[in-house]
């Protein structure tokens, strides 16, 4: 299944079919207005001992027929989710996991419906890869240009499992910590490097499971990145699994991408004022690279 993002703000978008240009999911985050506010501050409720991270707000994923799949409460930036009338409940929950454990270069979370399929995320890339059969199952595309001819195959590469194995059963990795210090704009990690992970944009054309039947075949494109936040569109591309409704997995790939930028010191997602956080987050990607290039 290849989505197409309507806006750039990940949590206030329509996820649009690519092969059948229909919507396919609607994504609408508000804010909760409580009773008391609007009112003037008194007593002990001031402005000074107001706190932006208890604001809660509202997540709602609906279908193309507008019924509603997932409900996320956030209070601050901590979500609580539900999925298809099922409790998950926190990150720790709907990763299976309460733990992220600190590798140089990536970023390796379990998922909880398969034990063979993890989520991968660097400074450049976020997938879903699949260690029984070395595929990656999806793949988050950001600011890209999709152009309808494929590129020239070329041999699979190996480095990508290598690279997750070596990197797990490292002695040195650094102590392991919870999903919330991850979601924290303040998170940061000033050693990592900006290598790139190997990617396969390829989809394993042979997994389909019978839940496939309800859409057509991806047509064959390509993705050339722009490198420019705001420039290009962005797209999710993954395949569906038995074990696994479909807006599982997008509501999976939503917050790990929140997670990937809270883990390597990126300029993190807001949820207010979309378009200037994307002016942002091209200010400090033009003054990383001047960094580099002045060492």
């Amino acid at each position: 299944m290849l989505l197409k993002f309507t806006t750039a703000d990940i949590l206030n978008t329509v996820l649009v079919d690519v092969s059948t240009g229909e919507q396919a999911y609607d994504i609408v985050t508000v804010l909760e207005v409580s009773e008391t506010d609007g009112e003037q501050p008194s007593g002990d409720r001031t402005l000074e001992t107001y706190d932006a991270s208890e604001e809660r707000r509202h997540t709602t994923v609906k279908d193309a027929l507008g019924t509603s799949l997932v409900s996320i409460t956030w209070t601050g930036r901590r979500p609580d989710i539900t999925i298809l009338n099922e409790k998950v409940g926190q990150l720790a929950d709907l990763f299976g996991s309460s733990t992220v454990k600190f590798m140089p270069k990536i970023l390796v979370v379990p998922t909880r419906f398969d034990s063979e399929y993890i989520w991968t995320a660097t400074p450049d890339s976020l997938t879903l890869f699949d260690y029984d059969s070395e595929t990656v199952k999806g793949t988050f595309y950001q600011n890209v240009i999709r152009i309808s001819a494929p590129f020239k195959s070329k041999s699979k590469s190996s480095t990508q499992p290598t690279l997750l194995q070596s990197s797990s059963n490292s002695p040195s990795s650094p102590s392991s910590p919870s999903f919330t210090n991850l979601l924290h704009p303040s998170f940061s990690k000033s050693s990592l490097s900006s290598s790139r992970f190997s990617e396969t944009s390829a989809l394993d054309s042979q997994y389909s499971p019978s839940s496939s039947s309800n859409h057509r075949a991806i047509p064959e494109c390509s993705f050339i990145s722009t490198h420019l936040p705001g420039v290009g569109g962005n797209y999710l591309e993954f395949c569906q699994h038995p074990l696994a409704h479909d807006v599982e997995i997008i509501v999976s790939f939503l917050m790990m991408e929140i997670l990937r930028r809270g883990r390597f010191s990126l300029t993190p997602y807001t949820f207010e004022k979309p378009r200037l956080w994307q002016l942002k987050e091209a200010r400090d990607l033009v003054l990383r690279r001047l960094r580099r290039n002045t060492v």
